[in-house]
């Protein structure tokens, strides 16, 4: 049943301010889900000895320290490692001690040296060892002008989950989201581990929706800097920004295909908010849906060839799902309302905040099981959830703490963490990848 003009217009103003839509629950004929599990005690055993400063000086020797603790951290946060440390007041022999390496119940050892050069340049030279069999399996050296530890270390964490599982590691993605602690709404990124806040946007307005540019440091999101919610793009590297589309009326969020070369925005137009497919530079391509409805929050799946979004024409905000050309229509869910929905990488899973009872939870509804399962419940409201660009990790917004903050969990709902202590209260998070 249709809603008259008056309830379409409050729900698209609650929409918006909720910070828009995605919703999911579906089986995509197109794409091929897989089925992946795992469980601690499949983890693999990693020591992690010290790493010697080369010349003994006092700045070798505390990012040698400084360095050692954010790797063990990194290891520790993929859950794929159980991680043993060594006393760092003993130096171990690496030919000798594999022994007290082999009571610690693991496969192999990591260890290396530190070297910064006329406090320029940082040098780290990284080794793994087989306890079995006591030989060098791995060495690799990483250079860094800037002496950024940090950096390297996320850098080796990754190559080092590559190596194990054959897939990418998270270490290095950062994390954006609107936070409104200057009393306005800035778009602001900071690392997966909560370190390196930055603030990208000083406009002292309302910025919000931020999303990344896929395999890129550009950002795109929705701005009021002219009075009309605009559609942005910043990168974050060089700091500099554009417009991309500044028709009249509603521009926002948009989904990125997954080659970044297209992709699909909400714009309004001076009518109903419908879906529009543009290209990169946000010139408008075709449109995808029309009609008196109110249709938001588009997300791509995997394999580019569909597209999910939030309409409410059954009379309340659902969840839709359609090929990319604006065919093959049809709803998916049943209950709500819901929100936010996105697709895991690698196609299985949909993940999506429904309200149930007081609050709205983040759910995922897993496609080869056809089964929906509830990952928070009954503390505060928790929404807009994101994917890690592994699908192992679901970054979300919550009020458990009675304000708005960012929150990272596993997949199955474990390990919830805050993502940092940050002033004010921060919104809809984006993974980069």
């Amino acid at each position: 049943m249709n809603l008259n003009l008056t309830k379409l217009t409050n729900i698209f103003f609650v929409t918006l301010f909720i910070l828009f839509s995605y919703f999911t629950a579906g089986f995509c004929q197109d794409d091929i889900y897989l089925s992946l599990s795992g469980s601690n005690a499949s983890r693999s055993g990693i020591g992690l000895a010290d790493f010697v400063p080369v010349n003994g000086t006092f700045e070798e020797m505390e990012t040698a320290k400084d360095f050692r603790d954010v790797l063990e951290n990194d290891l520790i946060l993929s859950r794929h490692f159980n991680v043993a440390t060594a006393n760092t007041s003993y130096k171990f022999d690496m030919k000798s001690h594999f022994s007290y390496w082999a009571q610690k119940n693991v496969s192999v050892i990591l260890t290396g040296e530190v070297s910064v050069v006329e406090l320029t340049k940082l040098i780290i030279t990284v080794k793994m060892y087989d306890v079995d069999s006591r030989q060098l399996i791995w060495e690799d050296k990483y250079n860094n002008t800037t002496v950024n530890y940090r950096i390297v270390a996320h850098q080796i964490s990754d190559e080092i989950v590559k190596r194990f599982t054959g897939e990418v590691g998270i270490a290095t993605s950062k994390i954006a989201f609107s936070n409104n602690n200057t009393k306005y709404k800035e778009i602001y990124v900071i690392d997966y581990d909560g370190y390196n806040l930055r603030r990208i946007t000083k406009d002292n307005g309302i910025n919000i929706l931020p999303k990344w540019v896929p395999h890129t440091n550009q950002i795109i999101y929705t701005t009021y800097l002219y009075n009309n919610p605009d559609l942005f793009l910043v990168d974050i590297t060089k700091n500099k920004r554009k417009a991309l589309s500044t028709i009249q009326g509603l521009n926002a969020p948009t989904s990125f295909a997954p080659n970044g070369k297209t992709m699909v925005a909400t714009l309004s137009r001076g009518n109903f908010p419908n879906l529009y497919l543009l290209d990169s530079n946000g010139v408008v391509l075709r449109r995808l849906t029309e009609g008196k409805y109110i249709d938001t929050s588009p997300s791509f799946s995997p394999s580019g060839k569909e597209i999910t979004f939030i309409s409410d024409r059954a009379g309340y905000p659902q969840v839709y799902i359609m090929d990319i050309d604006g065919v093959n229509l049809r709803r998916l869910t049943s209950k709500g309302p819901c929100d936010t929905p996105v697709w895991s990488p690698k196609g299985d899973k949909i993940v999506f905040t429904m309200k149930a009872d007081r609050f709205y939870d983040i759910f995922i509804y897993d496609l080869p099981k056809a089964k929906l399962f509830r990952l928070t419940e009954a503390q505060g409201n928790n929404e807009s959830p994101v994917w890690s660009a592994d699908g192992r990790f679901i970054a979300f917004s919550s009020t458990r703490s009675g304000k708005s903050e960012i929150y990272i969990m596993g997949v199955d709902g474990s390990g919830i963490r805050k993502l940092a202590d940050i002033p004010g209260s921060s919104f809809t998070p984006a993974w980069s990848n």
